[in-house]
């Protein structure tokens, strides 16, 4: 996969929606419509709803379409006359995404199981915040993984990290569910940040070594090896 133009922008929340279609733009009587709720299942990113939005948006008899971040759940507003919510499953499931009609039953992809043994540790696991420098490993080199499990590009780090760690023993990674950028931890640390991943590099001296947005797995192997030194 290439990983040289993901940097991940996000916003508070993220609501998308449609206009009406071009089939159905002659319409005028809201009376006909109907709405209903479908759950994404097990997707990777939050980019993943908007992609279905925009599929759904050029299905004939879709009014509407909105995506919401968090619930992972699309609201579809349709013509029943020409498009029932049996046929978005199908779309849905033709693009490649699982869904089911139904509120509350949206979910994204787990998260990365490291392999036993690794340093791994999550410092903050539902937007809490933490003292990075409390964290410092000593005589390792630590890497602060700030991440959400809606940030697609964030699962690549872990899969980096994983390769790390299995490579190096004087690694250790701590991570930082940010949850949204209203999170106590996010209010802390990204105010200035611009989008996730966003990784903070610790030397086994304990010092700073670098922190990096976007991502950039190349970059973060350096900043790992400088704090080697």
């Amino acid at each position: 996969m290439k990983t040289t133009a993901l940097l991940f922008l996000l916003p508070v929340s993220l609501t998308f929606s449609s206009s009406v279609s071009a089939e159905s733009a002659g319409r005028d009587d809201s009376s006909t419509l109907e709405s209903v709720v479908v759950s994404l299942q097990d997707i990777s990113c939050q980019s993943c709803g908007a992609s279905v939005v925009q599929l759904l948006q050029r299905k004939s008899g879709v009014e509407s379409a909105e995506f919401d971040r968090d619930s992972v759940e699309i609201v579809v507003r349709y013509h029943p006359s020409s498009i029932v919510p049996k046929d978005l499953i199908t779309a849905i499931r033709e693009a490649g995404y699982d869904s089911v009609v139904g509120a509350g039953r949206g979910s994204y992809a787990r998260e990365q199981e490291f392999a036993p043994g690794l340093d791994v540790d999550w410092i903050s696991r539902a937007g809490e915040n933490v003292d990075l420098e409390a964290h410092v490993v000593p005589g390792k080199v630590t890497v602060f993984d700030f991440y959400a499990v809606w940030c697609g590009p964030c699962r690549e780090v872990d899969a980096e990290m994983q390769t790390i760690l299995e490579s190096s023993s004087s690694v250790a990674l701590r991570k930082i569910n940010v949850v949204d950028w209203s999170s106590p931890v996010a209010q802390e640390y990204l105010q200035k940040v611009g989008g996730l991943p966003y990784v903070v590099v610790y030397g086994s001296d304990g010092r700073r070594v670098e922190a990096i947005e976007g991502l950039h797995l190349k970059r973060l192997r350096r900043a790992i090896e400088k704090g080697h030194r």
